[in-house]
């Protein structure tokens, strides 16, 4: 059924993707069209603006054009009178300023016919008015400084107009037109200059037709105002600066005819203008056209395209709308009669899961029962027959309170549902448990109308709980706590001890020689034995009292809960103890054999608030470790000794490590004489300087050393630093005839790499080998004899000698003195020292030097401390010593001086 659902609603979920996507490319298909629509109509407006705009374009440049034309007639004419003045002038020559009254009557003549020339007058040499055309002009005007009349007497130029020019006398504006006039003889005689009137220009430009909108002005270069048409009004006089920052970057860029669109300055209308110079004058013909005026039939053109086009567009829109209401349509139409296919399949889906592996009960609001379905009875042995009409109160165990039931019920009304644990009752009276489901169904008005239970039985489940928190919690061979359990255990005891100040006493339990039980009778028999001892201690313990069985024949015992001092705990905690010992000693049958076992118990109390879990665990640890050092059957209470010197000897093997990365190693040499007194050669002795404690004695570090596998690095450092002093000391006369006794540990000499070490030592140094005696012990030759023998000889072919230190002191053997490649016996201390006192050690030490003799072997003493001890040696024929009475260890310098002194 899950699977039809599935596919039921994947199909749901693909015809509802596809109404979507119809949708989206229903309205991407109508805005791409709009978009094309709104390119294709923006680009036929643009085509239009251009056309527009070039068609004025070339009907203001046409008026420019005429403009300037005229413009340059009217300075023609001015010219055209001032070449005949300056002809006449020059074949005349120019009078002098007493006979000018003839020259001031043709020009009065000359300006009579001309109307664009206010006045015409004639300048000397020197720049002073000869005369004037108009009567009583002031004689005295002086033109001399001026750089209209510089430019005409410095240079060859013939002709000059000038901008815009105020005139003073008259508070009026002028153009000036100047020619030279000269001699015969092409010499420099004057000027001859007219005032060119601008309202001239303003009149001819009343005469010139213009269109709507158009405008035709005349500036000079300084772009200063001379005449427009239409006329501009009072605001906007002749000789009214203009100010327009773009025309003026384009005439200094040397543009001479351009075109541009702005704001005009005088009438404040967006106007298209077409400006260029009126010929090589100072003048510039503006002609503009309206933008507004010129676009009016455009504006009209793009107002009835967008229009058309806003039609299309809402036909286009009230299109795709009706084609995605009928989209719509059909997607509701097909949702609706797969909506009653899927209530169909609903309905038969609910038909199938009333017959699910789970119960179902239903009620009616008042609680009586109306169906269950076939799981249901089979759970409950009840009949639907048998039930119907009834109430569930018949299924109550009794083991819930009423308590219990107002909370199920006031959960149901308040959150509509309920599930949880409970237990119920079978027909036959069993008692299960099930897990229970009560939800409350309601009416689309939302009134309360029926209730339906789900329940399954969980009696399976609730077992193989059971059996896993067995598992997890106690050891499966004896049924006992395992440490889990047991150190959770602790932990709450702890809180309860610091809580109510209590005492209380942790005892670990070890079987002795249990593995030979194993290996004798079988593991069956072990852990049949295992079994009996668990049923016995936990007679002997109250209920309050844990026992637990930590891992193989190791057991524990948490006694908590006791009033009273330290001192009684202590003496029921031994108590138990015995107690549980005496058990063990009791005799057990197994595998039709009596077998008698003894015990070691640990016993460490707990009664400060100081220690955690971990650290009583540890202080049991250290008891029973002390118990069992002590011999079998033995009860060991922790001394806090035990864990100071646990914790400094962790401490030493902690520095251990950094001793030799520190360099904290130093050697120290003892020397070895002969008979006569004489230095012969040193023993080198390993010292550590601790950094806090000082020197550390060697019998603390040596067997660390071992222990934890250093002594192979330390011992390779040990050889090679007395290899350096050997080459040292054979470079000095008095020193050269010197030996070095250095001390092997068993455990170097049988490591794999002893003699790939120790030949790499040698090739380091290029020592003289003949002069480096090794000193080993009798254990070396405990376990792999041969393999000792064999690596004694290939460093004997090398020239090392060897000596076999604390003889008689280990397990001596002559077998092996006879094999071994030995050179010298070292008569130990512990015997040398007693030779006066004891006739058991003179014997010894007197045997020691024949035996050596008869196997051709020296023989050296060590720890000779009095002359006596040294006399008795030489009279029994030792002729080597060693000890305080020749020298104490001391460093190679000390040494050394101590040999040259």
């Amino acid at each position: 059924m899950s699977v039809i659902s599935i596919d039921e609603n994947d199909d749901v979920l693909k015809a509802t993707d596809s109404y979507r996507q119809q949708r989206r490319n229903v309205v991407a298909l109508y805005l791409l069209a709009l978009l094309v629509m709104t390119v294709l109509f923006g680009w036929l407006l643009h085509e239009q603006y251009q056309q527009e705009i070039e068609a004025a374009e070339s009907r203001i440049t046409a008026r420019a054009n005429v403009v300037t034309e005229w413009a340059k007639g009217v300075f023609a004419q001015s010219g055209q009178a001032l070449f005949g003045l300056t002809e006449i002038l020059a074949t005349q020559e120019i009078p002098d300023s007493d006979n000018t009254q003839l020259l001031q009557r043709s020009l009065e003549n000359l300006t009579s016919y001309l109307p664009m020339i206010d006045e015409v007058g004639v300048f000397d040499s020197e720049g002073r008015l000869l005369a004037s055309s108009r009567a009583g002009r002031d004689a005295d005007i002086d033109i001399s400084e001026t750089r209209f009349f510089k430019v005409f007497q410095h240079s060859q130029q013939r002709e000059l107009i000038t901008p815009l020019y105020w005139s003073k006398s008259d508070q009026r504006y002028y153009l000036y037109h100047g020619r030279r006039v000269d001699t015969p003889t092409g010499d420099f005689a004057g000027v001859a200059v007219s005032n060119i009137v601008p309202e001239v220009f303003s009149e001819s430009l009343e005469q010139m037709s213009v269109f709507d909108g158009e405008s035709i002005s005349l500036v000079d270069s300084g772009l200063k105002f001379i005449a427009r048409y239409p006329i501009p009004g009072d605001q906007f006089p002749v000789g009214k600066q203009i100010e327009s920052s773009e025309t003026a970057q384009r005439l200094v860029s040397g543009d001479a005819t351009f075109s541009l669109s702005a704001k005009s300055p005088i009438d404040g209308r967006e106007r298209l203008f077409r400006i260029q110079w009126v010929g090589e004058y100072p003048m510039l013909a503006v002609v503009g056209i309206d933008l507004h005026e010129l676009l009016k039939a455009w504006r009209q053109r793009a107002l009835i395209l967008s229009l058309v086009m806003l039609v299309i567009a809402l036909l286009g829109a009230w299109g795709a709308r009706h084609y995605l209401s009928r989209l719509a349509l059909t997607y509701q139409l097909r949702q609706r009669i797969e909506e009653r296919e899927q209530a169909r399949a609903e309905a038969q889906i609910a038909a199938a899961a009333f017959q699910t592996h789970l119960g179902i009960l239903i009620t009616d609001a008042r609680g009586c029962i109306l169906k269950v379905n076939e799981t249901f009875t089979r759970i409950t042995g009840y009949s639907e027959a048998e039930i119907v009409g009834k109430n569930p109160r018949m299924f109550s165990t009794g083991l819930q309170n009423a308590a219990f039931y107002r909370r199920l019920w006031k959960g149901v009304i308040k959150a509509g549902n309920w599930e949880g644990e409970i237990w119920s009752q079978r027909k036959n009276g069993e008692l299960f448990p099930e897990w229970l489901t009560i939800s409350a169904v309601y009416s689309v008005e939302g009134t309360l109308t029926h209730y339906v239970a789900t329940m399954s039985d969980i009696s399976e489940r609730k077992a193989a709980e059971q059996e896993i928190h067995q598992l997890a919690f106690y050891d499966p061979l004896t049924g006992l706590a395992n440490r889990r359990l047991f150190m959770d255990r602790m932990g709450t005891a702890l809180k309860e001890l610091h809580r109510h100040q209590r005492c209380g006493a942790l005892l670990f339990v070890d079987i002795d020689n249990f593995k030979q039980i194993n290996d004798t009778l079988g593991h069956y028999a072990g852990d049949q034995l295992l079994q009996g001892i668990a049923r016995r201690m936990g007679q002997m313990l109250r209920d309050t009292d844990t026992l637990a069985r930590l891992g193989g024949d190791e057991f524990a015992v948490l006694i908590e809960g006791i009033d009273g001092s330290s001192a009684q705990t202590t003496q029921l905690a031994e108590r138990i103890a015995n107690k549980l010992l005496a058990i063990l000693s009791e005799p057990i049958e197994l595998a039709e054999e009596s077998i008698t076992i003894t015990g070691c118990i640990g016993i460490t109390l707990m009664s400060s608030g100081e220690h955690n879990v971990d650290d009583y665990l540890q202080q049991v640890d250290m008891a029973l470790f002390q118990a069992k050092n002590s011999g079998r059957h033995t009860v060991c209470f922790f001394d806090p000794a035990m864990q100071a010197a646990l914790l400094a000897h962790v401490r030493l093997e902690a520095d251990l490590h950094l001793a030799l990365a520190n360099q904290q190693w130093q050697l120290y040499y003892q020397p070895q004489v002969n008979h006569h007194g004489t230095i012969t050669g040193v023993e080198v002795l390993l010292r550590w300087q601790h950094p806090e404690r000082g020197l550390v004695s060697p019998g603390e570090f040596i067997p660390l050393l071992e222990s934890t596998g250093l002594i192979n690095d330390v011992g390779e450092w040990v050889l090679e630093d007395a290899c350096k002093q050997l080459v040292r000391w054979s470079e000095h006369p008095r020193l050269c005839e010197l030996t070095i006794s250095v001390n092997i540990s068993p455990l170097q000499f049988r490591d794999d790499h002893f003699l790939r070490r120790v030949n790499d030592v040698f090739e380091r140094t290029r020592a003289p080998l003949h002069r480096l005696k090794l000193e080993v012990t009798e254990s070396l030759f405990l376990e792999a004899r041969d393999d000792a023998r064999d690596k004694m000889l290939a460093l004997k072919a090398q020239g090392v000698r060897f000596s076999l230190d604390d003889f008689g002191t280990g397990y001596s053997s002559l077998a092996y003195l006879a094999q071994l490649p030995l050179d010298q016996l070292k008569i130990d201390q512990s015997f040398v020292q007693q030779v006066l006192e004891s006739e058991a050690n003179a014997a010894i030490v007197e045997s020691t030097i024949v035996l050596a003799e008869s196997l051709s072997l020296e023989v050296i003493a060590e720890g000779v401390e009095t002359e006596a001890q040294q006399s008795w040696l030489l009279d029994h024929d030792c002729q080597a010593y060693q000890g305080y009475l020749f020298g104490r260890p001391v460093e190679a310098k000390a040494f050394e001086a101590m040999m040259l002194a």
